[in-house]
């Protein structure tokens, strides 16, 4: 996972010149918590929420309360080495160059988000294959069997067979404990087949299924 993936293109940006009561009403207006702050189409540093709380005299301009030179990241940089970085120099955000030109921010709460994600990624899954032969497939009992046990279903499909039969896969994450094709067998569901991955490595549903 990349920056560019999980940062805000859309920056709102001040100049060193603004006074700081405008971009503390900006601050209120946009629920933010930094702004960039730009001259001549270049960084040059950034301003928070905090730093204009703390200001003494809110006539003052943006340039004499901002931190000037801020550390910053990359498109390209791994949103893990982006959160190392904001936690070592304990700042709220990064904003994002592209060589010089400013691109995009990434916040605490994007980086916090990204790798949640991330770890969501890496937990196991388990891709399950079943056979059925009720008429219609019982693709809704078999997600809220697996739900009510804390399973997640990213997705399950239902394949007609030759015969009258039902091709049933899905994809499930269980937590520590739960053992899913378990859970199905003894609900009365025989599975054909059970494979253990990670991440979405699984295959997904084929095009002539359909899911729900």
């Amino acid at each position: 996972m990349l920056v560019r993936d999980w940062m805000s293109e859309q920056v709102e940006v001040v100049q060193p010149d603004d006074d700081v009561a405008a971009v503390q009403a900006r601050f209120r207006q946009r629920r933010v918590r930094q702004f960039p702050v730009v001259a001549d189409g270049k960084l040059v540093g950034i301003i928070t929420d905090r730093d204009v709380r703390s200001a003494r005299d809110l006539a003052a301009k943006v340039e004499t309360t901002m931190t000037a030179n801020p550390v910053t990241t990359t498109p390209s940089t791994l949103v893990e080495d982006a959160a190392e970085l904001l936690r070592r120099r304990k700042v709220g955000a990064l904003p994002v160059l592209d060589g010089d030109a400013l691109v995009g921010i990434i916040s605490e709460s994007d980086l916090l988000q990204a790798l949640i994600e991330l770890a969501h990624v890496l937990e196991p899954t388990t891709l399950i294959e079943l056979e059925c032969t009720e008429g219609v497939p019982p693709v809704h009992r078999i997600r809220a069997l697996l739900e009510r046990k804390g399973g997640h279903v990213p997705w399950i499909s239902a394949v007609p067979r030759p015969g009258g039969c039902v091709r049933v896969a899905l994809r499930v994450r269980m937590p520590v404990g739960h053992v899913p094709e378990r859970i199905l067998e003894e609900a009365g569901f025989p599975v054909l087949s059970c494979v253990t991955g990670r991440g979405t490595a699984l295959v997904p549903p084929s095009a002539d299924s359909y899911s729900i």
